[in-house]
C-alpha cells in the first residue's frame, strides 16, 4: 500500500501545485486549460519513423506529429498539411506524379516546416541501411524498391522539394492516387526535423529537449524519476504568431501526463497494488480526469462505461524462425492451434478474438467494407489442442524449451502465464521473461545522460527473441503494408553490408519462404485495388498456414473520462484528437503573491 499512497499523492501535488482544473493555476495569466490525464504506460521513445510495437505510442505520437494528411473518425481521408493536391500524368512519356502544396506553419522551435522536411524524413525510411516496415507505405514511389535495395542512391527516390512548400512525389506508374493518400496518413511518415535526426539516430527522440514537432502539442517537461509529462500547446501550430490568438487551433493550453511503470512480477507474486490501479482510484477521486487505461482485474465492471474503439492493431506473438525448435512451420503452427483466442480476449476484455493478422480497420477496395468483411476469416478463435498435439507429432517434436518475451504490464502478463499453461500442457518447457527497460549512458556535451531503452523494441530490431509478445501496428488502411513485410524483398530490413553480396534482410522473425515472396511480389504488381485485395488475401492464408507470426486479439482503443471533459475525439488510425479538448470545470485563479 506504500506504493499506492506515495502514487496518489504525488498525483495530489501535482494537481495543486501544476493544474488548474479544481481553480488553481500555476502561471501568472491564463492561457487555457490545465488539464491531467493518465494517457498510457510510459513510452520512451517519440521517433516516428520506428516500428511501432506498443499501442501506447500511437496515443502519444499523434499529440506530437501531423503528415499532410489525416483520417477522420470513419477512415476519410481529409487534409493536414496539405493544402492543395494536383495529380499530374503524361502517359506518353510515362510520368505519373503528385504535387502537394504544403500549409504554411512551423515546428515548435519557432523554425518554417517545408517540403525538405518530408523529403528528409521519407529518405530515412527509405535507406538501404535502416530498418522500418513504413518502407511498404512508400514502395510505389519511383525508384524505391531499388533504393532500398541499395541499387541506386537515395537521391534517385522519386521524391522532391520543388519550392519551399511544394513537394513532389513520382511514381513508376499509374496508382490509385486516393488509396496512396491514406498512405500518406500514416504517423510513420510525417516529418522530421533532419538538424534534431542527422548524427544523433539513437537518442534524438529520447529527449524533449531535441524533440521538435509540428503537431498540436509539444513535450515541455519529461520527469522519468516522477513518472510525469507536460505537454503544452504548440504555440506555431499553424498560427501567424503576430495576428492569431494563442487558442485559434489549440484550446488546452496543457496537459498533464502520469504514466506508470508496472510491477515486472507475475500476477501470483505481487506484493503491492500495481501503480494503474492507484491511479484508477485517483480517476474516481476526480483527481485525475482522463484514464487510458484501466487495470485489468476492474475491467468487466467498468466495460459499459468505457469508451471503446477498435485500435488498428493486432496483439501477436513474434516467433524467431532461425530457433532450431521454431524453424518448422508445423511446430509454429501447433502453438496457434493451441490457443483460445476467445478465451484471451476475455480475459483482456478490452479485445477481439484475431481471425487474421490484418486488423478490423483495414479497409478492402468494395466501398463500405472492411478486408476482414470483405474476405472472412483466416483462423478459428477456438482452440484446437488435440490438432496441434498431431502437429507436432508429425515434426517429430515431443519436448523443447522456449523463452516467451514481453512488456512486463498487467495484460501482456496475464496472456504470457495463460499462454505457458497451454504449451507446457503440449509437453513444452516455457520461460516467461517480462521485459522492462535498459537503462543506457552517453555522453552530451562532456556531461553523462542517461537514457531508458524499451527492451521489447531492442529484441524487435534485434532479432534476439524466441517468442516477443508486441502489437503490430497496421500504419494504414492499406493492407499490404502490414502483409508485404513478411516477403523478404518488402520487409522494410534494408540490406546486410557485413556480406559482400548485400542480401536484402528478412522480417525480424527471420521468415523467408519463396512461395509467400511470389505471392506479394503478384499484390505488387496489380495496381487494380479490388483485384489486389484478393491476392493479399491468398497471401494472408498463406502466411497463417507457415505461422511465423501468430495473432492473438485484435486491440481496442478504451479509456474513462470525467463527464466534465469535452471535444474528445480520435483519428481512425487510433491516435487522440484533443485540440479542442474542454474541462467544464476549468477556473483560473491567480496565484497569491
Amino acid at each position: 500500500m506504500k506504493k499506492v499512497l506515495a502514487l496518489v499523492l504525488c498525483l495530489v501535488t501535482l494537481l495543486t501545485t501544476l493544474a488548474s482544473c479544481g481553480g488553481i493555476a500555476v502561471d501568472a495569466e491564463d492561457k487555457g486549460d490545465i488539464i491531467n490525464l493518465y494517457l498510457t504506460s510510459d513510452i520512451y521513445a517519440f521517433d516516428p519513423g520506428k516500428d511501432v510495437t506498443d499501442v501506447a505510442t500511437v496515443k502519444i505520437l499523434g499529440l506530437l506529429f501531423e503528415g499532410l494528411y489525416r483520417l477522420d473518425g470513419k477512415g476519410n481521408v481529409v487534409n493536414a498539411l496539405a493544402e492543395k493536391t494536383e495529380i499530374i500524368e503524361n502517359e506518353a512519356k510515362g510520368e505519373y506524379k503528385m504535387n502537394i502544396t504544403l500549409k504554411k506553419t512551423k515546428w515548435s522551435d519557432g523554425r518554417a516546416l517545408t517540403a525538405d522536411d518530408f523529403v528528409f524524413a521519407w529518405k530515412r525510411i527509405m535507406e538501404c541501411t535502416y530498418q522500418s516496415t513504413a518502407a511498404a507505405l512508400l514502395y510505389d514511389v519511383k525508384n524505391a524498391r531499388t533504393v532500398k535495395a541499395g541499387n541506386a542512391s537515395i537521391d534517385d527516390l522519386g521524391v522532391v522539394a520543388l519550392d519551399t512548400y511544394l513537394l513532389e512525389i513520382t511514381f513508376e506508374q499509374k496508382i490509385d492516387y486516393e488509396n496512396f493518400k491514406k498512405n500518406l496518413a500514416s504517423l510513420s511518415l510525417v516529418p522530421l526535423r533532419e538538424e534534431s535526426v542527422a548524427g544523433n539516430e539513437r537518442y534524438w527522440s529520447r529527449r524533449h529537449a531535441t524533440l521538435a514537432c509540428n503537431g498540436p502539442f509539444v513535450i515541455k517537461e519529461l520527469d522519468r524519476g516522477d513518472n510525469t509529462m507536460r505537454i503544452e500547446r504548440n504555440n506555431y501550430y499553424y498560427r501567424d504568431t503576430d495576428e492569431d490568438s494563442l487558442d485559434r487551433y489549440v484550446k488546452p493550453y496543457r496537459l498533464m501526463v502520469t504514466f506508470i511503470k508496472e510491477d515486472s512480477k507475475p500476477q501470483g507474486q505481487r506484493t503491492a497494488v500495481d501503480d494503474l490501479d492507484a491511479l484508477y482510484a485517483a480517476y474516481n477521486a476526480d483527481e485525475i480526469q482522463y484514464l487510458g487505461d484501466i487495470p485489468l482485474a476492474d475491467r468487466a465492471q467498468v466495460k459499459n462505461k468505457a469508451h471503446l474503439s477498435d485500435a488498428g492493431s493486432t496483439y501477436a506473438y513474434l516467433l524467431n524462425t532461425n530457433n532450431k525448435l521454431l524453424a518448422d512451420a508445423r511446430v509454429r503452427r501447433a502453438l496457434s492451434l493451441a490457443l483460445d483466442r476467445k478465451a484471451i480476449a476475455d480475459l483482456l476484455v478490452y479485445a477481439d478474438p484475431a481471425t487474421g493478422l490484418v486488423a478490423k480497420t483495414v479497409f478492402n477496395a468494395t466501398k463500405g467494407k472492411t478486408f476482414r468483411a470483405a474476405h472472412g476469416d483466416v483462423l478459428d478463435t477456438g482452440a484446437d489442442v488435440e490438432a496441434a498435439k498431431a502437429l507436432l507429432k508429425d515434426a517429430g517434436v515431443k519436448s523443447g524449451s522456449l523463452t516467451l518475451s514481453y512488456r512486463a504490464r498487467q495484460a501482456d502478463t496475464a496472456v504470457a502465464e495463460y499462454v505457458k499453461g497451454v504449451w507446457e500442457s503440449l509437453g513444452l518447457k516455457v520461460k516467461l521473461a517480462p521485459l522492462t527497460t535498459i537503462r543506457e549512458k552517453t555522453v552530451e556535451n562532456s556531461e553523462d545522460v542517461e537514457y531508458f531503452i524499451d527492451s521489447v523494441q531492442e529484441a524487435y530490431e534485434t532479432g534476439d527473441f524466441d517468442v516477443l509478445a508486441l502489437d503490430i501496428s497496421m500504419l494504414s488502411t492499406d493492407p499490404f503494408a502490414p502483409l508485404a513485410v513478411y516477403a523478404t524483398e518488402f520487409s522494410g530490413s534494408g540490406i546486410d553490408m557485413s556480406d559482400e553480396n548485400y542480401p536484402a534482410l528478412t522480417h525480424p522473425t527471420g521468415f523467408s519462404d519463396a512461395g509467400y515472396d511470389e505471392i506479394i511480389e503478384r499484390a505488387f504488381a496489380e495496381k487494380n485495388i479490388a483485384k489486389r485485395s484478393d491476392i493479399l488475401f491468398e497471401a494472408e492464408t498463406y502466411l497463417m498456414e507457415q505461422m511465423p507470426v501468430i495473432p492473438l486479439v485484435f486491440n481496442k482503443n478504451y479509456y474513462l473520462a470525467s463527464g466534465k471533459l469535452k471535444n474528445i475525439s480520435q483519428s481512425y488510425l487510433g491516435y487522440l484528437l484533443l485540440n479542442n479538448l474542454h474541462y467544464s470545470g476549468y477556473k483560473y485563479v491567480p496565484e497569491e503573491k
